[in-house]
């Protein structure tokens, strides 16, 4: 199974996935903080037609709290 996390570059979910014997890639505009063989540096909208079995994707924590809600 082909399994992208988006938004991530921590790697820490992307290895927990490759431990367990999966095809997992990691996506996001920084960096990655671990291993940088299997991450992918750049816009996660350009790779989202690239055949991928499942999407974890973690959104900037702005986008999850209410406490910010009055800026949209």
């Amino acid at each position: 199974m082909k399994i992208l996390i988006a938004c991530e570059f921590s790697a820490i979910v992307r290895d927990a996935f490759l431990a367990l014997g999966y095809d997992a890639w990691s996506c996001d505009l920084l960096p990655c903080e671990g291993n940088p063989e299997r991450h992918i540096q750049g816009d996660v909208l350009a790779i989202l037609e690239d055949g991928w079995d499942m999407m974890i994707a973690h959104p900037p924590c702005t986008h999850l709290a209410s406490s910010g809600a009055r800026w949209f």
